[in-house]
């Protein structure tokens, strides 16, 4: 049961850190664009991100505790509870940063006007998601270092 645990936490860790990662990848680019552009894309791209993304990230955190209740006791214990952390800690540098300027950004669709200090929420936007990237990197090598460790831990019982 537990390596089925682990098998869909792994799933949904790396769906977490692909989200991440694209907003990663994307940010260089969109430094440098006009502020119509750039709302342009967020108003309208990142909708399902925001349906999605927080349903795999949190259901990877709860898997993610799950195992470490189940692996009290062994090497890979430390492993998965620092690997939740750093989610949880991804999380708040996302409702620092991102969550902010993301509301500051659908003010823009209200009132149809872009504000003069609209380089700063974007900014913000995209430097969030590269700290928030940083935590969900080193969560999902924490994770997959937690699997290896639970495979020697099985491997020294047996």
């Amino acid at each position: 049961m537990l390596s089925k645990i682990r098998f869909f936490a792994l799933i949904l860790a790396a769906l977490t850190l692909g989200m991440r990662f694209a907003h990663v990848m994307e940010a260089a680019p969109k430094l440098h664009w006009e502020a119509d552009l750039y709302f342009q894309v967020q108003t309208s791209l990142y909708k399902y991100f925001a349906i999605i993304g927080p349903i795999v990230q949190i259901g990877s955190i709860l898997l993610i505790f799950t195992i470490a209740y189940f692996s009290k006791g062994t090497r890979s214990f430390r492993y998965t509870v620092l690997s939740g952390a750093s989610f949880i800690f991804s999380l708040g540098v996302w409702f620092l940063f991102v969550a902010p300027a993301t509301s500051q950004i659908k003010e823009w669709t209200i009132t149809h006007t872009i504000p003069e200090h609209w380089n700063n929420i974007r900014s913000a936007w995209q430097f969030g998601q590269v700290g928030a990237f940083s935590f969900d990197f080193l969560a999902f090598c924490l994770l997959a270092s937690s699997v290896l460790f639970s495979k020697e831990d099985s491997i020294q019982k047996s």
